[in-house]
């Protein structure tokens, strides 16, 4: 049987590596399949990793490929140095999955048998330049995998030649044995992901005092805070808003962590408010799994994640008096209903985003070469 190598070329993870190199563990104790995993040192470094991945990479070391190549030297040279270090460690004949990435500038591939999992839930999350990037790399990839079902068919009907190499993603998957709700849960509203635009995180953080003026005008005693789990580029920004006269009373706070298990398994209330879509952010599963009550932007196929039994939903363009209204309706509803609630997006979770349905289709793509 021919290997499949799992090629990560990002340097930081987020849902996407998360998932797929959990994805890749999973195969590997299956014991199906000969893998391997290709990544950048820095990938895993404790700074960036948390102890799960980690462990995971560990476990299996001997399959684990480490690359060092600068992402500043340019698109062009980036592709071409990893391809050439995946042709120094990979037959002609082996599966090549790429992941986030992919060498389209790259010519000729001496590998026939490509797979590209495009992580994206929406070509707008990109600009103009972006959108052609990803839709290239869909065009020279033997295999296309699709996370969201509407981009599904609009990349399926651009390539109607190739349609039946273009798949859907069965959705992502939660490890909900780690997110699992706590005994008792506190009055935490958690943002997790990456301080990016495309998040709203900016936002939402601009929300807060709307918000904590609301909970004191309702006369809600109970204490309460507001948690950004994550980092990114607009961190600095977010800091400096917080040292501002207007947030310095106010109970928010900014993490750095690798377990936001420890954190969302407390908590009651998950913001997923990203522009265009929020299926299937693989934190907001996270969230659900966890027992929190998501807070959504109403935008894509967000329903098919976050689905209106147990969701609250804002505009994509939301105001501050959005995000309160929401906020007030959940810490209103009495026990029973909040534990409804929770267990139903818990359910959620646990019956329609496992880990096996992701494996086998998976390994279909595979195992049709």
């Amino acid at each position: 049987m021919n290997t499949v190598y799992y090629i990560i070329p990002t340097n930081v993870v987020g849902g996407a590596e998360k998932r797929l190199i959990e994805l890749w563990a999973y195969l590997q104790q299956q014991n199906t399949m000969h893998l391997k995993l290709v990544i950048s040192k820095d990938l895993i470094a404790p700074t960036n990793a948390n102890g799960v991945l980690q462990e995971i990479v560990n476990r299996y070391k001997d399959d684990v490929f480490y690359f060092d190549i600068d992402p500043a030297a340019g698109v062009y040279a980036f592709q071409k140095k990893l391809y050439q270090y995946v042709c120094s460690i990979a037959g002609s004949s082996d599966v090549l999955h790429f992941i986030i990435g992919f060498p389209s500038l790259i010519l000729p591939l001496h590998h026939k048998k490509t797979v590209y999992t495009f992580t994206e839930s929406s070509l707008k999350n990109a600009n103009l330049k972006g959108r052609i990037a990803y839709l290239l790399n869909i065009l020279r990839a033997k295999h296309a995998d699709i996370l969201d079902p509407i981009l599904h068919k609009k990349i399926s009907r651009l390539f109607f030649f190739k349609r039946s190499k273009i798949h859907l993603t069965p959705g992502s998957f939660v490890n909900h044995q780690l997110f699992t709700p706590a005994a008792e849960k506190e009055n935490w509203f958690v943002f997790l992901g990456r301080f990016f635009a495309m998040k709203q995180v900016l936002e939402l953080l601009a929300a807060v005092p709307a918000v904590c003026k609301r909970i004191e005008d309702e006369g809600i005693r109970s204490p309460f805070k507001f948690i950004f789990i994550g980092f990114g580029h607009l961190e600095n920004q977010m800091r400096e808003i917080l040292e501002t006269e207007e947030y310095k009373n106010l109970p928010v706070a900014i993490i750095s962590t690798q377990n936001p298990e420890q954190l969302l398994n407390r908590s009651k209330i998950f913001f997923s408010l990203q522009l265009n879509n929020n299926y299937p952010s693989k934190s907001l599963l996270e969230g659900m799994a966890a027992g929190n009550i998501p807070i959504v932007t109403d935008v894509g196929t967000t329903r098919m994640l976050a689905h209106p039994d147990f969701s609250y939903y804002v505009p994509e363009k939301f105001t501050p008096g959005d995000i309160a209204d929401r906020v007030i309706e959940i810490l209103k509803l009495n026990p029973g209903e909040y534990h409804d609630k929770m267990t139903a997006a818990r359910n959620f979770v646990i019956n329609n985003f496992s880990i096996d349905a992701s494996a086998t289709y998976f390994k279909g793509i595979y195992n049709s070469f």
